[in-house]
């Protein structure tokens, strides 16, 4: 489908419980207002909806940006309206949803974790010895190499998956109860120990980030630590349009 006029939508926003209510919202983009919320749009560019690289990062940019002043709903990239009456009458028919969903995340942030082993670190922690010895002795049983590596490919899949769990119970459990919500992305990567996202109280945020930096001490020989935010809440929230 080809859109050359319309309107693109960033987000909901909630203009009664908000940190800056006359916060002014960025360039090119304007409020439908409906009740006590709004919805964020800009008048749709010929190219602007494609799903390019730079297109997806202006959308998390323009987003990023609201939240300076506002409680946001973030919308996924690409939502595409006609007109404002299309706009309305879909706020109108969402609004008790849009309202539970502002409450959840009213006055909170996500952050986001990701950890990786430091290369000597993921050799330890499954034990490359012990790997090396189950080739020789897959090798010795049987001359079908391509049957041999499978094995031991399934041997370290077992391992790696074990430590992972591991690590999720001294480190992420524990995040997880300090925070209001969580949960595991799909990790990327054999070396990836996982992917989690973090709803956490605002005022929360700076006793969140010293125990973060704790378990960063913790096992800076063995883990990298990718920690990020304050983030619009995309992981948490999601608006069925």
């Amino acid at each position: 489908m080809k859109f050359t006029k319309g309107l693109y939508a960033y987000c909901i926003i909630d203009r009664e419980f908000s940190p800056d209510p006359n916060y002014p919202l960025p360039d090119q983009t304007f409020s439908i207002n409906y009740q006590n919320i709004a919805a964020v749009v800009s008048r749709l560019s010929e190219s602007g909806w494609q799903p390019t690289k730079q297109n997806i990062m202006n959308h998390q940019k323009v987003i990023t940006k609201i939240q300076e002043g506002f409680t946001v709903l973030p919308l996924r990239f690409g939502m595409v309206f006609k007109d404002r009456e299309e706009i309305d009458a879909l706020i109108e028919e969402k609004y008790s949803e849009i309202q539970l969903l502002l409450l959840k995340i009213r006055g909170r942030v996500e952050l986001g974790l990701r950890l990786f082993w430091h290369h000597e670190a993921f050799v330890d922690d499954i034990g490359k010895r012990t790997i090396e010895d189950l080739k020789k002795e897959y090798l010795r049983a049987s001359q079908d190499r391509y049957s041999a590596a499978i094995e031991v490919g399934k041997f370290v899949e077992e391992v790696v998956n074990r430590r992972r769990e591991e690590y999720i119970k001294r480190i992420y459990e524990p995040l997880q109860a300090a925070a209001d919500d969580a949960l595991l992305n799909p990790i990327t990567g054999e070396k990836m120990v996982f992917n989690a996202a973090f709803l956490v109280a605002e005022n929360l945020t700076g006793h969140f980030d010293r125990t973060v930096e704790d378990f960063q001490t913790q096992y800076k020989d063995k883990l990298i630590f990718r920690y990020s935010g304050p983030w619009p809440p995309y992981n948490f929230v999601a608006v069925n349009w």
